[in-house]
């Protein structure tokens, strides 16, 4: 899992800006999980392990535009990715966004990963969250459900 932090940690900070990365929207992380952010637009949440070959990631990133990010601008440092799909979803009732998921392999050994992302416009601004995990573990319900939770904020009046 360390692999990936670095590279992630790097293109995530510089897709990001300043801000709250949360502000306007209704995400729902994973319940237990620990969270870390950094700069007010990247925020992450880890399901820790015994194993650390068994860490489990979810991350949260507030662009700068209403644009969808493009998943191919995020370096993959020393890592391939494979078998990679992508689709348009709806989200949140019938929101549109953008899915993809695939396998990495890092350059430097360790197992496969599965990667799951998820990127929507919400108000003005564009957001992008992802879930990654080991392969050969089944994936968590409660972030799957998190990365798909780019909602408007519901406003009360």
């Amino acid at each position: 899992m360390k692999r990936y932090f670095l590279p992630l940690f790097f293109a995530c900070a510089a897709l990001a800006g300043c801000g709250s990365v949360t502000s306007g929207i209704d995400f729902k992380a994973p319940a237990g999980w620990t969270t870390f952010s950094l700069l007010g637009r990247f925020q992450m949440w880890t399901k820790p392990s015994p194993d650390k070959n068994k860490a489990q990631m979810v991350f949260l990133v507030r662009g700068q535009t209403v644009n969808t990010m493009d998943f191919k601008q995020i370096p993959q440092a020393g890592t391939a990715i494979h078998n990679q799909k992508q689709s348009t979803i709806k989200i949140c009732g019938n929101q549109r966004a953008q899915y993809i998921s695939a396998v990495g392999t890092s350059s430097s050994g360790g197992g496969d990963e599965a990667l799951e992302m998820i990127s929507a416009p919400v108000g003005d601004q564009s957001f992008l969250s992802m879930y990654i995990r080991p392969q050969a573990m089944k994936a968590d319900p409660a972030a799957e459900a998190a990365i798909r939770s780019l909602c408007a904020a519901k406003t009360t009046t």
